[in-house]
């Protein structure tokens, strides 16, 4: 967890983030997205599943494009890109077909949406 928790809330990284200026309504940025994977990364959590399934959505999480902004200028060193890379592999390594009702039932919470998973 080191490394995840120390974030002092700052915004530097939301602000230097193209895809959040794109799509601030959407996209939840890096700071959001370091902090839920600080919840998922820990084994104390356990709630692990549906904090993945609620984070696996093109527009929340597949949104970073790797560009690096937010770790460039973070003040505190910290690095919100490689956490946004772990959480990625880890929605990859744990989605299986179980996951549908899981998804089926955050997708629904989104009729209103103009983007993202709005299909099924």
């Amino acid at each position: 967890l080191d490394g995840m928790y120390e974030c002092i809330l700052c915004a530097c990284c939301m602000t230097s983030c193209p895809s959040y200026w794109w799509n601030p309504e959407y996209y939840l940025g890096p700071a959001v997205l370091m902090q839920a994977y600080r919840w998922i990364a820990d084994s104390r959590d356990q709630f692990t599943d549906e904090r993945l399934a609620w984070v696996n959505d093109t527009m929340k999480l597949y949104r970073c494009h790797g560009i690096m902004n937010c770790t460039n200028c973070c003040p505190k060193g910290l690095d919100p890109a490689k956490a946004i890379v772990h959480l990625k592999e880890q929605v990859a390594e744990t989605y299986t077909d179980g996951w549908k009702n899981i998804m089926s039932e955050q997708i629904s919470k989104n009729k209103g949406r103009e983007s993202g998973m709005m299909y099924m």
